[in-house]
């Protein structure tokens, strides 16, 4: 039976949702607060040089065991531009680099003792064989500082953890490495190699084959149309924007993070509003520069000192020569809670942040910036507590009503994958007559 659909929010799930829902054959309409679609998978123009090129805001690489993405992006005709590349990992510590493109590179790092390298093997093979329960029970840090030691913990998870969750490295529970380490065995048994793909021009043109794709089929996108208030009464859901329209479809799906799901639906139960917002979120402040000279070649750069910087992303070392004007691309993230201090600064005063710990990491090196831009997200990923109760369902307790959004995400990881795959879940469920 044909429906109408209101999908709110247009980053990779709900464009995804709208684009699964069109081609059911639903009258879908897609809404999006900002200027465009793309959510955090968004992109940004930089010119350099006389040179404009588009950059994803915040930094991402495909996978070559990533089956949804690379679907999507065949089905849209755009799977031939990626650029496959492999390039190095490294660590600092005072201003010292050694390689760390492996486990066995980082295992032999001069700060290790002998010992430390043998129980950080073993941290990993007790981690994959870990019971998700057991592992929700306890933080990260506590599970590998039980079974790699305080120094290791210090001088190579501590970088790790960082890297991705930057001040909330400690209070992750330990399914977060768990489902991390599957996901990389995974990867190895599927034959994945070490290559990362990117898109020379970022996400945009996929979000805009994409939008193509729902109008040609009968839908439409509404951009910089912000949702306020959705309401369900006698089958029919309501959708009211901003600007005083509204929408009425049979279905509404919102995926927005959950502290701002939870206020635009006011019909949900005490006990779903509190699975949207009891869990808290990973914010994150990203510096994109456009250097005159790249700090090194590697894609990766893990920082044990603390720096205010997460890691150092070299995305020049994964593009082509001539991508970026001359110039070359590095991302400088500061991984965070959501009401960190930082949000709450300027962008000069945040560029000038990041910078000074990047010339902390390279202090025999000066930069000139050729281009630059800071974007922020207080709401990227819930952090898994130990003891996080489940998440809530794709089908709330309102007919027609469905979140499926990061509030879901149990991992503590995000990425363009996880969201094409929660997506397809949902959609499962929904087509199941499943809740």
């Amino acid at each position: 039976m044909t429906e109408k659909w209101i999908v709110i929010g247009g980053g990779a799930t709900g464009s995804h949702l709208a684009l699964e829902g069109a081609k059911q054959g639903h009258h879908v309409t897609l809404v999006d607060k900002n200027p465009g679609l793309g959510g955090l998978t968004a992109t940004e123009t930089f010119t350099v040089n006389g040179s404009s090129f588009e950059v994803d805001r915040f930094y991402h690489v495909i996978l070559e065991s990533d089956e949804l993405v690379l679907g999507l992006l065949d089905e849209l005709g755009l799977k031939d531009t990626i650029r496959w590349t492999s390039a190095p990992a490294e660590i600092i510590e005072q201003g010292k680099q050694y390689p760390a493109s492996s486990l066995g590179q980082m295992a032999t790092l001069p700060m290790l003792k002998l010992t430390d390298r043998a129980r950080i093997g073993a941290s990993i093979a007790a981690s994959l064989a870990l019971p998700m329960k057991l592992a929700d029970r306890m933080t990260a840090i506590s599970w590998l500082g039980r079974t790699a030691g305080k120094s290791a913990l210090e001088a190579f998870w501590g970088p790790i953890l960082r890297a991705k969750l930057g001040t909330q490295a400690d209070k992750v529970s330990a399914t977060f490495m768990v489902s991390t380490f599957r996901r990389l065995v995974q990867a190895r048994l599927k034959g994945a190699g070490d290559r990362f793909g990117i898109l020379p021009h970022g996400y945009g043109p996929v979000f805009a084959a994409m939008q193509e794709r729902v109008e040609k089929l009968g839908g439409q996108v509404l951009t910089g149309a912000n949702a306020t208030a959705i309401n369900q009464a006698d089958g029919t859901v309501t959708v009211t924007l901003e600007d005083g329209r509204t929408l009425t479809g049979d279905r509404v799906f919102v995926t927005a993070p959950g502290p701002i799901a939870s206020k635009l639906l006011p019909q949900l139960s005490a006990s779903e509003h509190g699975q949207l917002t009891e869990a808290p979120y990973l914010g994150v402040v990203c510096g994109s520069f456009v250097l005159d000279h790249a700090p090194n070649d590697s894609y990766i750069t893990y920082l044990i000192d603390d720096l205010g910087l997460t890691g150092v992303i070299g995305m020049h070392a994964l593009m082509a020569e001539d991508a970026t004007g001359g110039g070359k691309l590095v991302y400088l993230p500061h991984y965070c809670a959501s009401d960190d201090p930082w949000f709450d600064e300027t962008d000069d005063q945040l560029k000038q942040r990041l910078l000074d710990g990047l010339q902390q990491c390279f202090p025999n090196q000066t930069f000139d910036v050729l281009a630059s831009s800071i974007n922020r997200a207080r709401h990227v990923v819930p952090l898994p507590l130990p003891g996080a109760g489940k998440p809530l369902a794709y089908q709330t307790s309102v007919p027609g009503i469905h979140v499926v959004s990061t509030a879901q995400n149990t991992t503590g990881t995000l990425n363009v994958e996880g969201s094409l795959a929660m997506a397809n879940e949902a959609m499962a469920q929904i087509n199941g007559g499943t809740k």
